[in-house]
């Protein structure tokens, strides 16, 4: 499969927009919308729950896009748990871990709110909370892996989606294995553009959604949690299909994963994240980081040509993801924003629900286009010649 063309051929989308709002969500490709489709169109049943053909062949599905996801992350498919977002999977490690008063916790600047605040509540369990903070504009120098010393439990991102930064997270991973912590990753922004391994990266935990970069449907994500760690973790959520037995003085939980996804899952969207997957792989890691590697390094040079405009993260590419975030002086990020909207061009604006990044670059939100495969070097020159048009108008 080439990059972009033919994917572009299957994303109908692309043909009407220029879409730089991948790291809220990407486009779908039709093969994704199709096996969707065909559970809803030919074989809709509950899994897990009947004998008859429907469910069974639904149940073989499900069970089939769980191995799909295990093999995207190099994990067994008991370690896979599907859940709703990267957001519930990341509360459900905060609220599944039997943290003590004491106990430390370390995460970064650079987080998302997901990565953070399900994580800042445990203060109110006398758990401390330690934060590996940022220089401007928006990197994790090594000498703030120090404040792992101690640690029960160490989370970040792979990717800032604020600024685009790639963590040092195989170093960060190393650090809290060393220190005996737990090591938990957000990959919701790397997840679909860079290769996943669970192994290389030593986690324990890895959250992501498939809505994002694996271009699979929404309401579907992944907690994948290593079967070592299991037995530590109390689910979140009881009900039906989690139980191997129940009485009226108590209950035996099912094995995983099946112990953490009580009640009926969402069928089609596991199915689709499924496809998505193949997807990915179908066109490969290596075409996926050479485009955007290419349209990053593009806007980047189109963007520091422009006096008023002030961009954000890594100056190495080597540490900067495909998403570019940046300001232009004088102007509010919505309204930026808004002008881009005018020629067809989606970007996002705002604070990126990572307001501790954006006060530390002392800025109230930033504008931020974000690249997925499909994406094309004329789409970021159609930006950047928008932005420096708006620049000569402020300059009158």
């Amino acid at each position: 499969m080439r990059v972009p063309d033919e994917v572009r051929a299957d994303i109908p989308l692309t043909s009407k927009v220029v879409y730089f709002d991948n790291a809220a969500t990407s486009l779908t490709p039709r093969h994704v919308v199709e096996a969707v489709t065909r559970y809803y169109m030919e074989y809709r049943g509950n899994v897990h729950r009947g004998v008859h053909s429907l469910s069974e062949e639904a149940s073989r599905a499900f069970s089939e896009a769980r191995e799909n996801v295990a093999d995207f992350i190099n994990a067994s498919s008991e370690e896979v748990i599907f859940v709703a977002n990267t957001t519930e999977a990341l509360n459900r490690v905060a609220l599944g871990m039997a943290f003590h008063a004491g106990d430390i916790v370390v995460s970064t600047e650079l987080e998302h709110h997901s990565n953070f605040l399900p994580f800042f509540r445990l203060q109110d369990r006398d758990v401390t909370l330690k934060i590996m903070e940022a220089s401007p504009p928006g990197i994790l120098e090594e000498e703030e892996l120090g404040k792992i010393e101690g640690a029960h439990l160490v989370t970040c991102s792979i990717i800032s989606n604020a600024v685009g930064t790639v963590l040092p997270v195989q170093k960060i991973g190393a650090v809290a294995r060393k220190e005996g912590a737990l090591f938990c990753v957000d990959a919701a922004q790397a997840a679909g553009h860079v290769p996943l391994d669970v192994e290389k990266l030593g986690c324990d935990f890895l959250a992501f959604s498939g809505h994002k970069g694996p271009m699979g449907p929404t309401g579907i994500g992944v907690l994948f949690m290593r079967k070592s760690v299991q037995d530590q973790m109390d689910p979140c959520f009881l009900g039906g299909g989690a139980v191997r037995d129940v009485s009226l003085t108590g209950y035996d939980l099912a094995d995983a994963p099946y112990g953490f996804e009580p009640g009926t899952p969402n069928i089609a969207g596991a199915i689709g994240l499924g496809a998505a997957v193949e997807y990915i792989q179908e066109i490969g890691f290596s075409e996926i980081q050479r485009q955007e590697a290419l349209l990053t390094r593009l806007t980047l040079d189109g963007l520091s040509e422009i006096p008023e405009v002030t961009w954000y993260g890594s100056q190495e590419m080597e540490t900067h993801a495909g998403v570019v975030s940046f300001t232009m002086e004088g102007m509010n990020p919505h309204d930026v924003a808004s002008i881009l909207d005018t020629q067809g061009i989606m970007v996002r604006s705002g604070h990126h629900c990572a307001l501790p990044i954006m006060k530390k670059l002392h800025v109230p939100g930033t504008v931020r286009a974000s690249y997925h495969c499909y994406n094309t070097a004329q789409e970021v020159e159609q930006m950047v010649d928008v932005v420096k048009e708006i620049a000569r108008t402020l300059a009158g």
